[in-house]
């Protein structure tokens, strides 16, 4: 009987894995052999993982991974298979789309969708493993200060040792695409109002937008909005505050174009910390060495003067002209409401490259639980280590999914006394990452599990209405109490198309 395929479609019979090493094997076979030891490695623990394509393989050896073979359209479609996956326990599966809309790319979704994933991603067996790291690391600056707290890390030699090596040349394994096309890819369409405003309604979900400053300085890698408006152009809504944006203002002010790259793909830990709203200007690209253990390597671009991660499955360069916006939305994001459309910056595409074997990664927010939520845990312990350094007395913290993660939170705290949650509410209201929080609910580390459900049961029968309720009284915050007769509509899979998808289900051999 012939020997079963292996998982790279290679036929190596099971027992002669380890001998065939040492007995002239086939460099073919020998490149298999290598790929199953790092991904034994990686699910192990023991190595990171360098490319989108690693990070997949290992999900599927270890039952992660869901293949539709059947096609499936990007407007739409896809969007609602991968929503109703996404609230099933535990956060469903991940998703490889072998045939999304006739193009010859591939397209994943749901890639971090469990905690499970996220720990795969980021090389750890728990993501408690990630404030203990955070806080080994702080303890190296000895007056911690938030405005500058960017600054003391990056001086850490611990921090700096994780900076980027550079390569002098453009990444050889991607190819070119001559000429430009964004068309070509398998973008999605997440809702049926999406990009309504001016009619473009596909967008890359996750793209790893790179800038620096116009003396090519602090550098920076976000997540940010990007809508499809044609061959060789997007709308990338970078907000304001953000790294990109204040970027654009200095290049605005110098009334040069700003050169842009959307990186997809790479290194997982990359996407994380580019998602992580980081103090101050602390490069992301240093901080995901920081996160997987190891440095990243960067390539430079072909047409742009930027840096980007080897590994990527798609590049993408351009620029933006100074003042050069379009109206951009509306948007279906993890509310469960659109955003309102708003104008953004309209990049120009200049180059675009990927791999030959190039997988398209995407993700789809709306309401929770969604993808997101999950990798918002990691956050969630990062936030604690700084959270703890600047006070003492929290002892953990907990976004629930229903909440929004970045919206409000559960915060314990140890040994609660009198005034302790009125002076420690405004500490964290006076921090960036809580500016926006409509409710910070404390309770007594004591007190567990740290759920919503636990935390709403207690709060609901023993808050004192009077005593026990702190309101911001700044003017800085507002909870607006029409929020049922809100305007804002909400996202739902349209009728004709959640009816295809039930009628499809079994096509698509999905649990």
């Amino acid at each position: 009987m012939p020997p079963e395929p292996g998982p790279y479609g290679i036929s190596l019979p099971p027992s002669s894995l380890h001998t065939t090493l040492h007995s002239g094997i086939h460099p073919a076979h020998q490149r298999a052999v290598e790929r199953v030891t790092h991904e034994q490695a990686c699910l192990a623990g023991t190595m990171p993982i360098n490319s989108l394509h690693e990070f997949i393989s290992l999900l599927e050896a270890d039952g992660e991974l869901s293949r539709i073979a059947v096609p499936a359209d990007p407007v739409l479609e896809i969007a609602a298979i991968t929503n109703r996956v996404c609230k099933q326990p535990g956060g469903g599966s991940a998703l490889l789309f072998e045939q999304p809309g006739g193009t010859p790319f591939p397209l994943a979704v749901n890639l971090f969708g469990s905690e499970k994933r996220v720990c795969h991603a980021l090389n750890i067996a728990d993501t408690s493993e990630l404030t203990a790291r955070l806080a080994a690391l702080l303890d190296g600056i000895a007056g911690l200060d938030l405005p500058s707290l960017d600054r003391q890390i990056a001086d850490l030699p611990e921090f700096a040792r994780f900076t980027p090596h550079a390569a002098a040349e453009p990444d050889p394994a991607l190819i070119p695409v001559n000429p430009p096309d964004l068309t070509r890819f398998p973008f999605l369409q997440g809702w049926p109002g999406d990009g309504a405003a001016e009619g473009h309604p596909r967008y890359i979900t996750l793209p790893q937008v790179v800038t620096t400053d116009p003396d090519g300085g602090t550098p920076n890698c976000g997540v940010y909005r990007v809508q499809l408006r044609g061959e060789r152009e997007v709308a990338i809504q970078w907000k304001t505050g953000s790294g990109a944006a204040r970027h654009a203002e200095l290049y605005r002010h110098a009334g040069k174009p700003m050169p842009v790259a959307i990186v997809l793909g790479g290194v997982p830990a990359t996407l994380f910390s580019a998602m992580f709203p980081l103090p101050g200007d602390l490069d992301e690209l240093t901080f995901a060495g920081f996160l997987r253990g190891i440095p990243l390597a960067t390539a430079p671009c072909h047409t742009v003067s930027l840096q980007v991660p080897l590994g990527a499955e798609v590049v993408i360069e351009g620029y933006v002209e100074p003042g050069d916006m379009v109206m951009e939305g509306p948007f279906g994001n993890h509310t469960g409401f659109y955003a309102a459309a708003a104008p953004a910056a309209r990049l120009r595409v200049t180059a675009i490259s990927h791999r030959p074997d190039a997988i398209i990664p995407a993700t789809i927010v709306g309401p929770p639980p969604m993808e997101d939520c999950w990798m918002s845990q990691a956050w969630e312990r990062l936030l604690l280590a700084f959270l703890q350094r600047l006070m003492p007395e929290i002892a953990d913290i907990h976004f629930p999914m229903e909440w929004v993660f970045h919206g409000s939170a559960i915060i314990s705290l140890e040994k609660p006394q009198p005034g302790m949650v009125r002076n420690i509410s405004g500490q964290l209201w006076d921090l960036p990452w809580f500016r926006s929080a409509r409710l910070l609910l404390f309770v007594a580390a004591d007190r567990k599990p740290l759920t919503l459900s636990h935390a709403a049961w207690r709060s609901i029968n023993l808050t004192d209405t009077i005593n026990d309720i702190v309101y911001d009284t700044t003017g800085r915050l507002a909870v607006d109490a029409t929020g049922s007769r809100t305007s804002r509509p909400e996202v739902r899979v349209s009728d004709e198309i959640a009816a295809m998808v039930t009628r499809r289900w079994k096509e698509y051999e999905l649990a």
